[in-house]
């Protein structure tokens, strides 16, 4: 290769190599897709007091609900790059998955319909399931770790990534799919790190 006719924003590091190959690098819509539901989680935080409510007071007497539908609406256009589930419509059928689970009660479902999604109704397209939740259950993600391995034999990755309105994680959901650079807390609200 002519050194001269060199594009640097073509050329491949080995940090690029090493990433695509162990499938840690994370695509822009899982980003902004995190992005999305920080957003949404401080907004709904900040509700009570826009209100006019004491946050204190709101935790005990708010009467208000969650609206995962503005959650939901928020991701919508993200659906080009990925099927989102839970949907009201039938997914597409992509490669690539987003699983929101919002909060303890829905993540065994969460879990559990990414599995099935992957195993079942997407099979020969779908590569990685991205679980994306406020929550982890140690005892619910034991259950499914077989699951998950299984998957992975196949091809198919469950990524699953614990969010809060202050940064975010990725954990690993069996040993045969864990990485190093999973346990690396991202805050891209206070500069950190957003891949």
């Amino acid at each position: 290769m002519n050194p001269e006719n060199k594009d640097p924003k073509k050329e491949l590091t080995v940090k690029d190599l090493l990433s695509a190959i162990s499938e840690t690098a994370y695509p822009q819509y899982i980003l902004e897709a995190l992005s999305r539901v920080q957003k949404w989680m401080l907004d709904t935080m900040n509700a009570p007091a826009e209100r006019g409510m004491d946050p204190v007071t709101a935790m005990f007497e708010d009467n208000g609900e969650v609206d995962i539908e503005r959650l939901f609406e928020r991701l919508e256009s993200l659906e080009q790059y990925v099927d989102l589930i839970p949907n009201t419509r039938r997914p597409e059928g992509r490669p690539d998955v987003i699983v929101v689970s919002m909060t303890p009660p829905d993540y065994e479902s969460g879990l559990r319909t990414a599995i099935d999604y992957a195993a079942l109704f997407n099979r020969s397209h779908c590569k990685r399931v991205w679980i994306i939740s406020d929550t982890f259950i140690f005892e619910d993600t034991m259950r499914y770790a077989a699951h998950v391995d299984a998957l992975a034999s196949q091809g198919i990755i469950l990524r699953f990534v614990l969010v809060t309105p202050w940064g975010w994680v990725e954990i690993p959901l069996s040993g045969a799919t864990a990485s190093s650079q999973q346990f690396l807390w991202r805050n891209p609200l206070r500069g950190g790190t957003g891949n």
